[in-house]
């Protein structure tokens, strides 16, 4: 059943314990899907609210509230986040009524969650319009031929390289590519705090160069970037000596 699920874009795979995963998506809406010990399961959740949850085990099988207090038993889950557009949350919280997944069947979860998708959906195409209109009114962000162009959008034009931002104190500065720069700015922060705290706990000869993780959808690079910070994301193929000479040239220009 859980192949019935929209897909979503890929954000990332991790390892957090559930009570992790619910203070770190504050920012996020999308389906958490987790697998374990054979079986695999997933969580719906916005803004750090989980709405439906299933585990699906050859021995068990576990909806709604039981699937998420057994996923809140384990000390560690394996995840993924697939972050979803109004329209796929919507679809997703249809399949998970039909499974009977959903953490408050008849309630808001399953009415008025739907509700407040769809007017998430309506602000989301206000949006779109407003930006389609700015578009046409020649205020695009795209330099014309003798200006200078943004650094961070002329990223995208490196092979592999499909979305990045710009961020400092967890604010995005600017960013490219087909990304949901919040998110994205509170999860590398979160990334970086660690960083620090390992660095001041194991002597060092150096600051922080460079981190890269990895995932099947491809790399996660973070570096400095003068007084900011870079979180580029690429395709899997992508190699180090590419990124590590395209976050030279930029770290060169500032």
């Amino acid at each position: 059943m859980i192949d019935k699920l929209p897909e979503g874009t890929v954000i990332g795979e991790m390892q957090a314990p559930l009570r992790w995963i619910f203070s770190h998506t504050t920012r996020f809406s999308g389906m958490v899907r987790i697998t374990m010990q054979d079986g695999e399961g997933f969580i719906l959740v916005r803004k750090g609210e989980p709405l439906a949850a299933q585990f699906m085990h050859p021995l068990k099988s576990l909806s709604g509230p039981s699937a998420l207090k057994y996923f809140g038993s384990q000390p560690i889950l394996d995840f993924g986040l697939f972050r979803y557009e109004p329209r796929e949350m919507q679809a997703a919280l249809a399949v998970s009524a039909d499974m009977q997944a959903l953490l408050q069947p008849g309630s808001s979860a399953e009415n008025g969650g739907q509700e407040d998708v769809v007017a998430e959906t309506v602000e989301s195409e206000r949006l779109e319009d407003v930006a389609a209109g700015t578009a046409e009114s020649g205020d695009t962000v795209d330099a014309s031929p003798g200006e200078e162009s943004d650094p961070i959008k002329a990223l995208l034009r490196h092979p592999g390289v499909t979305a990045v931002a710009c961020f400092t104190d967890g604010l995005c500065t600017s960013s490219a590519g087909q990304i949901d720069a919040d998110y994205t700015v509170a999860f590398a922060e979160e990334l970086l705090r660690w960083v620090f705290r390992l660095q001041s706990a194991v002597p060092s000869n150096g600051g922080f160069e460079q981190m890269t993780l990895f995932y099947r959808g491809g790399n996660i690079i973070i570096a400095p970037y003068g007084d900011e910070y870079l979180c580029i994301f690429t395709r899997p193929e992508v190699q180090f000596g590419q990124v590590r000479r395209i976050i030279r040239e930029m770290q060169g220009g500032v």
